[in-house]
């Protein structure tokens, strides 16, 4: 039942029959939860972005956490001997990754730009979201407005969005070409909001960067920092269409966690699989004698040898390979 939470009494609607189930929607609360609250956000009834929103923090994470111990049990036959704390950060404003809709509604004369509506593939008509950073979250309005002032404002049909700790990048899908006044335009919202703009006219790697400029190959990387547990700091860089975390509180929480379990001496060799960017693989290198990550995305292996250079780290080397083959099998 949609928007109830458990013990509570509701009014609710038949929406539709899924699998071993039927889903319904909460039309009155007759009876509350004490674990109820009032959403942070205006829009959370509507925004498929969230979805226990309505639910107290603390409930939202034991809901989480009882649900992974049921696929533990469902899908593994597992039961963990113990069980952490769980870890806790920010409760709003806490996501730098995300890709926004956006789209003309002829209906309504106006841009909308944010996430899809629960349920079905319309955008919902939102003015700002508050669990993006708010760098973000609180200018879904200008975005708005920048869309509706370009001439391809029907063939924009996305922005990817990327926070970084020293900058903020904003990537416009578009699908027709920008006439010289809609990059003047965009570049103007860049330096106005300070975000870096990228363009991208067709896939992934048409995606390139317009503001600020540069000629120096690389130097249109994000960057983020993490701790170790001895205090050393790395520095990651990476792109805004790499995958990162997108609530970088955790990440660093969880990383840190994971170099304190592990407790790497510094003459043991560690390999890390799906190392993705090196998001443990640099860390870790800073405490073993040799670091190895292995990747099957080439574009993070490329951006894995770029962060040990970053770092000055001659321990760590990152290799290309599909790690999902049956390697025991012979050629």
């Amino acid at each position: 039942v949609d928007a109830a939470l458990p013990g509570e009494k509701v009014s609710a609607v038949y929406v539709e029959k899924r699998g071993k189930f039927d889903e319904l929607k909460t039309v009155e609360v007759l009876s509350a939860s004490e674990e109820r609250v009032e959403p942070p956000c205006a829009h959370a009834e509507i925004c498929g972005g969230c979805s226990l929103q309505h639910m107290d923090t603390d409930a939202q994470i034991k809901f989480k956490e009882n649900t992974l111990r049921q696929h533990f049990e469902h899908f593994g036959n597992l039961e963990p001997e113990q069980w952490i704390e769980p870890m806790t950060g920010p409760t709003t404003g806490y996501r730098g990754k995300a890709r926004l809709g956006a789209r003309f509604v002829a209906k309504k004369d106006t841009v909308l730009v944010g996430f899809r509506e629960k349920r079905n593939s319309f955008l919902a008509d939102i003015q700002q979201c508050e669990v993006l950073n708010s760098i973000v979250g609180h200018r879904l309005m200008d975005l708005r407005a920048l869309v509706a002032s370009l001439s391809v404002y029907k063939e924009l049909p996305q922005f990817e969005v990327a926070l970084g700790e020293d900058a903020s990048a904003l990537v416009v899908r578009h699908m027709a070409p920008l006439t010289e006044e809609d990059t003047v335009k965009l570049i103007q919202f860049g330096q106005d909001n300070a975000f870096h703009i990228y363009l991208q006219p067709k896939g992934v790697d048409t995606v390139h960067r317009i503001w600020p400029e540069s000629e120096v190959k690389d130097k249109d990387r994000l960057h983020y920092t993490l701790t170790t547990p001895d205090e050393q700091e790395v520095k990651l860089a990476f792109h805004p269409m790499d995958f990162t975390q997108v609530n970088a509180d955790i990440n660093k929480q969880m990383v840190r966690r994971a170099l304190e379990w592990l407790d790497v001496q510094k003459d043991e060799r560690v390999l890390d699989l799906f190392c993705g960017l090196g998001n443990f693989t640099v860390p870790l290198a800073t405490q073993g004698k040799e670091v190895v990550g292995v990747e099957g995305d080439d574009a993070m292996v490329v951006r894995g040898k770029e962060n040990a250079l970053l770092n000055d780290l001659d321990n760590l080397r990152f290799y290309g390979a599909n790690l999902q083959a049956d390697f025991t099998k012979e050629e």
